[in-house]
């Protein structure tokens, strides 16, 4: 009984602080999306071309904060905008591949090299997938 009454309100508290983050990474997100519209989204896509809007998508999801459903309001204004898959992917697999916050977890266990060559080797797997998506659904 008593590991009951430690239990039940250490589930609640951190389950209330995980909704709390949840919430406002939500409510951010919904509110960039809510700034964002087209003649912003068609300056940008008049400004660069495809494989380096790649580039920057990837680069973006990789210095993305947060988890990825953060993305998802986003990356839906985003598709309503007119931009196209190949950014979206871009910017999702760059944010799941490249993450960050991983690398020094990495770097205590296996060393400097391997995060660095992972996040080359993500990089450029990123990319590709970004290139190959923008020749398919051109």
């Amino acid at each position: 009984m008593k590991v009951t009454k430690e239990i039940i309100p250490f589930f609640l508290r951190h389950c209330i602080r995980t909704l709390l983050l949840v919430a406002a990474g939500l409510i951010f997100a919904v509110t960039l999306g809510s700034v964002m519209n087209v003649e912003f989204i068609s300056s940008i896509e008049r400004g660069i071309s495809k494989p380096l809007m790649i580039l920057d998508a990837e680069l973006l999801g990789f210095i993305s904060p947060g988890p990825r459903y953060i993305l998802y309001p986003i990356l839906v204004k985003l598709k309503e905008l007119g931009v196209d898959y190949c950014v979206i992917i871009a910017l999702i697999s760059g944010h799941v591949l490249i993450e960050p916050s991983t690398f020094f977890l990495e770097y205590g266990f296996f060393g400097y090299r391997f995060p660095l060559k992972r996040f080359i080797a993500s990089l450029i797997i990123t990319y590709l997938a970004g290139l190959v998506t923008l020749f398919i659904l051109g």
